[in-house]
């Protein structure tokens, strides 16, 4: 995701409606359709937090994107079902 290619790409799969897109520290905040985007790029993938803007704050995708990491062994023993 750049600067160029940000707007092209419709927030929360919303195509057809106008992107809006604004560098936010080390993400795009992104804006459309109703609703709003945390968007990061690191190590070749991108991941996306987003939300409806009518009901939750800028703060919340923000906060939710910065908080994610990868599970722990103990963490996915608690979400994952039995081998």
């Amino acid at each position: 995701m750049t600067a160029r290619s940000c707007p092209k790409q419709p927030v929360g799969g919303m195509a057809g409606e106008r992107t809006v897109c604004e560098r936010d520290g080390d993400a795009w905040y992104r804006a459309g359709g109703g609703r709003h985007e945390y968007a990061l790029v690191e190590k070749g993938h991108v991941l996306k937090v987003s939300g409806d803007s009518t009901k939750v704050t800028r703060a919340v995708p923000r906060s939710a994107l910065h908080s994610a990491h990868r599970p722990s062994d103990t963490e996915l023993a608690a979400v994952l079902p039995p081998a």
